[in-house]
């Protein structure tokens, strides 16, 4: 997750008001003045170079592709990464024809029978009897389902494992949530085979490259996709340059679509974007921490993370409140292809990471230990597979 945002833009999960919502406005925060932006420059000069210079061999890690969430610079290229363990993967080996959803659908509860409430009676009209409707159907398929023997991730530099590994501004595949190795990961907890998982998310992505990672999960015939994408679409440079809400719904559904046309029996997971306000909450307070943030990192949020005025104060609360707009759209989408697409519910956005799940080099995108509690986070948010 470089310049401004969670991610870089480059190669390679938002609170929305919905279920969840956000836990009130952003507390002011640590006391602090606002540094100069000279000696900020300095000690983020200084804290690469020392980071840098400790860096150790990552046996899995991959690419060098930096996003708005993970880079320190713009001086960092990016290069191609593909497949789960940093090398390109073959083709899943699903039959050629699309899987067909074998798993009772779940069915609309329904409202006790001729239940009724009055409509206030005006001074010219009796009041008449109106039915409650029904309420909507649950976006939660019921299951259990055959597990799936291929699957795909879609997203961005949090599942490419991004700044997980022991070299800094690196994807680290082998460590992500959804298809890593080194951690138990979904595909992992699944038993799908090496050779049919796919981890097609790139660092840097935004809700805007859904629909090409799709496509990619379609010609790979898989049964089974993970949708983690949002987090860059808030973290940007400048409030103005975020995914607006409208833009942000437009293109999750061309990506679902392009999933719900080339695979018709597909299970898709929509995970929610992680709350980024506690992500600043939490690490704040380390002189490190901000040190490599002033280098450009989600600066929507980011910015003069000791900053205790108005101003600052209402800007991290705006952005929260665009993640949870997100979210709010993730429910509703997804909500409408309930035999196939699930919601986590907000579970990943409600789970309050602490420092100790976040990675040693940037702060912010989740280390080896906020992987394994993003993959178990999610399969229990997610569907329930047979045994």
């Amino acid at each position: 997750m470089v310049r401004a945002g969670w991610e870089r833009e480059g190669t390679a999960v938002a609170e929305g008001r919905g279920q969840w919502g956000t836990r009130g406005r952003i507390p002011p925060g640590c006391k602090g003045v606002r540094r100069g932006r000279g000696l900020r420059a300095r000690v983020a000069a200084v804290a690469t170079a020392a980071m840098l210079a400790t860096v150790g061999a990552c046996s899995t890690g991959s690419g060098g592709a930096t996003d708005e969430l993970g880079g320190l610079g713009d001086a960092f290229g990016a290069e191609p990464e593909a497949g789960a363990n940093g090398a390109a993967q073959p083709l899943a080996t699903a039959p050629p024809g699309a899987v067909e959803p074998t798993g009772p659908v779940s069915a609309a509860t329904s409202p006790p029978p001729n239940l009724t409430i009055p409509t206030p009676a005006t001074p010219t009209t009796q009041a008449t009897p109106t039915t409650v409707q029904a309420p909507p159907p649950s976006a939660r398929p019921t299951g259990p389902y055959p597990k799936p023997a291929s699957m795909a991730a879609l997203g961005d530099s949090i599942t490419r494992g991004y700044d997980a590994c022991s070299i800094p501004l690196k994807d680290c595949p082998s460590k992500s949530w959804a298809t890593g190795d080194d951690v138990n990961s979904q595909a992992k907890q699944l038993g799908v085979a090496r050779d049919a998982v796919f981890n097609n998310a790139r660092t840097g992505a935004r809700m805007s490259d859904l629909a090409a990672q799709a496509r990619k999960a379609v010609g790979q015939r898989v049964e089974y996709v993970t949708v983690l994408m949002g987090a860059n679409d808030a973290c940007r440079d400048k409030e103005s340059q975020m995914t607006s809400v409208a833009d942000y719904e437009r293109q999750l559904r061309e990506g679902l679509a392009v999933l719900r046309q080339g695979l018709p029996g597909v299970r898709v997971l929509v995970v929610s974007v992680p709350d980024i306000g506690r992500l600043w909450e939490v690490a704040r307070g380390e002189r490190l921490a901000r040190a490599v943030w002033s280098s450009g990192i989600c600066q929507t949020m980011l910015e003069d993370p000791e900053s205790t005025k108005m101003d600052d104060v209402e800007r991290r609360q705006r952005v929260r409140d665009r993640v949870t707009a997100y979210n709010d759209v993730l429910r509703r989408v997804c909500g409408e292809w309930q035999e196939q697409c699930r919601y986590d519910g907000g579970a990943v956005n409600a789970h309050r990471f602490g420092k100790g799940d976040l990675s040693r080099w940037d702060w912010f995108h989740p280390g080896e230990k906020g992987q394994g509690i993003l993959a178990d986070l999610t399969m229990r948010a997610g569907f329930t597979w047979r045994s």
